[in-house]
């Protein structure tokens, strides 16, 4: 059988779909074990404006006192702990998904930050947190001057 320039075309678009679905299997399947071996990680969503980054972490059932917010240079470091509660006995359960210990996330953010003007709140399980950036690298509006010809 004679592959055409069509077929050969079609079966490397297949191949690339299935290696592309293989990379992300093999992708979750490792980052699953990596969380599960050092502890648990809180998901994040981080937004940035010209004028600031806004970062809300997911951390239902961690206490306040257990969450540190630290800025270093450019880097926003998250950690903190969820405790398993000692009230209810752990050979009660039939199942345990949800995370305990402690954890840690590490932002690199790029540019230079008002560090003294960060804020951080908590509700509902999510902590919030603004960091304002720099006015040296806010972008900055220059008007144009017309000149007359002389």
């Amino acid at each position: 059988m004679l592959l055409t320039r069509k077929d050969f075309r079609n079966t490397l678009e297949r191949f690339r779909a299935f290696d592309e679905l293989a990379s992300r299997l093999f992708d979750e399947m490792f980052r699953d074990v990596e969380e599960l071996s050092r502890g648990w990680v809180p998901k994040v969503d981080v937004k940035e404006t010209p004028q600031e980054f806004t970062i809300y972490a997911e951390l239902p059932g961690v206490k306040k006192e257990d969450i540190e917010v630290e800025m270093v240079g450019d880097t926003l470091t998250i950690r903190g702990k969820r405790e398993f509660s000692e009230e209810e006995r752990r050979e009660d359960f039939v199942r345990i998904e949800r995370s305990y210990g402690e954890f840690q996330r590490a932002f690199t953010l790029g540019v230079p930050v008002k560090a003294d003007a960060i804020t951080c709140t908590y509700r509902d399980g999510v902590l919030k947190i603004v960091v304002p950036k720099s006015e040296a690298v806010q972008p900055k509006k220059i008007p144009v001057k017309v000149e007359s010809a002389a």
